[in-house]
């Protein structure tokens, strides 16, 4: 792979303003044709978190997906739009997503399948470090080739997620959650999704970021739309991260799946070649990024009767704003270590978090549809991030 990264402004999503920046971002690194041959079936791994409309920026905007659907088609290969959302994989879920996502519409303008295939497959990849074998949609494995079209979000738990984090979403519904609990720190997750991106290799032909609107804040749900303004395009998914991560205006090397790349010898140079227009033009000086809580964090090496403390005051975790709870149970259902309870308080059932079991991987932030799980966070992380923040103005 190469340390090659090309960026197009595209200043809204309007169709055709759209398809051109994605065609000049493409045919800047020699064209979609150098990627994709006719007649192969082509999987599109867009990112479909949850049933959001595209305003929401929480999943790739269609605009951006037909696009590269389009010019699949117009040299002749077949494209199937695939994903696994956060939440049960079947037929009444994704639809929904299709739906309101505007894939659907995207299907229709395009003649590009929406996946209907909603079985999965062991495989095993001996190049792993943590997951020699783990389960994959079966139509990422049966595709020719996969184009990683990606959204450029914040995110609770990884910092941020782009290129590498997408493709989470090839491992089928809720077996993510059980993913989830079995590696269960930032270090060893990030082990994971390179060991997913790995056993992918060189099939994945190309990663297109979707960061017009981006998400800031408390991402990747229930942050906000944040415009950037941006098409980017690498056959390198760490390359596109740490460019993504640069138009955020954090450094790359304070996200846990950049420092687990550099660890595995995936990259060494952090120093991104930018081809298309000039990255400063597009880099937001006041974005509100996430601050990661990484590895073991301090708390880990003082008396025991202190860590609990510690870890408060030092990191981030979910908060129920317990008023609002609708008592929906979709954080109860996917909590992957079962640290939510149901309990009634005032006449109505709300949920309570656990902190003593929480391993604070923010599913139960990330999947609630009402947005009523925030992201609390100790005082002493907010001083490391005021103070991140005034370093890099």
């Amino acid at each position: 792979m190469d340390n090659i990264v090309s960026i197009t402004g595209c200043e809204n999503y309007e169709e055709d303003k759209v398809f051109v920046a994605v065609k000049q971002c493409i045919d800047n690194l020699g064209g979609i044709d150098k990627f994709v041959k006719s007649g192969q079936k082509v999987a599109l791994k867009v990112n479909l978190l949850m049933k959001a409309v595209p305003s929401k920026c929480a999943t790739t905007h269609p605009a951006v997906v037909g696009s590269v659907a389009r010019l699949c088609r117009e040299i002749g290969a077949e494209v199937i739009i695939v994903d696994s959302a956060g939440g049960p994989f079947n037929a009444t879920y994704m639809n929904a997503i299709y739906k309101a996502s505007g894939m659907l519409d995207v299907s229709s303008k395009y003649e590009v399948e929406l996946n209907q295939n909603y079985d999965f497959i062991n495989v095993r990849n001996e190049q792993a470090v943590v997951a020699k074998s783990f389960d994959i949609l079966k139509t990422l494995y049966d595709a020719d080739c996969i184009i990683n079209l990606c959204k450029l979000k914040t995110h609770a738990f990884t910092g941020f997620t782009n290129a590498v984090k997408n493709m989470f979403g090839a491992i089928p519904g809720l077996t993510k959650v059980e993913m989830h609990g079995k590696y269960r720190d930032i270090s060893t997750f990030c082990d994971f999704l390179y060991d997913i991106n790995t056993y992918f290799g060189d099939k994945i032909v190309l990663n297109i970021s979707d960061a017009v609107d981006a998400m800031e804040g408390e991402g990747p749900s229930n942050g906000r739309p944040r415009h950037i303004g941006i098409i980017g395009a690498s056959n390198n998914p760490i390359a596109l991260d740490i460019v993504g991560v640069k138009l955020m205006n954090a450094d790359p090397l304070s996200m846990p799946t950049i420092i687990k790349a550099q660890e595995r010898g995936l990259i060494q140079d952090l120093d991104i070649k930018i081809v298309g227009e000039d990255i400063d033009n597009y880099v937001v000086k006041d974005f509100d990024f996430v601050v990661p809580n990484l590895n073991k964090p301090f708390a880990n090496y003082v008396p025991q009767s202190l860590q609990k403390f510690i870890q408060k005051i030092m990191t981030q975790r979910p908060k129920i704003v317990q008023k609002h709870c609708k008592g929906c149970q979709k954080c109860f259902n996917h909590c992957p270590v079962h640290a939510i309870s149901m309990i009634e308080k005032n006449g109505k059932k709300i949920a309570l978090i656990d902190y003593d079991k929480c391993i604070k991987c923010f599913c139960c932030q990330e999947l609630c549809p009402f947005g009523v799980i925030k992201i609390k966070s100790g005082v002493v992380y907010k001083l490391v991030h005021i103070n991140t923040k005034k370093r890099r103005k």
